[in-house]
């Protein structure tokens, strides 16, 4: 393994952990925002809605 590259990941990685939560936020709504948007769609397009 290379060793500098294993490195700069981690250093990816540790510079990211203060705003965990914000990516964890964004990445919740944006997927929730996609899976409304695609039950919206089925539904417009005849399916029933899901519970």
């Amino acid at each position: 393994m290379n060793w500098d590259l294993q490195n700069s990941i981690v250093a990816f990685v540790d510079s990211l952990r203060p705003n965990a939560q914000l990516y964890h936020d964004m990445y919740m709504n944006g997927l929730y925002s996609f899976v409304d948007m695609q039950s919206h769609l089925l539904t417009m397009l005849g399916y029933p809605p899901v519970d």
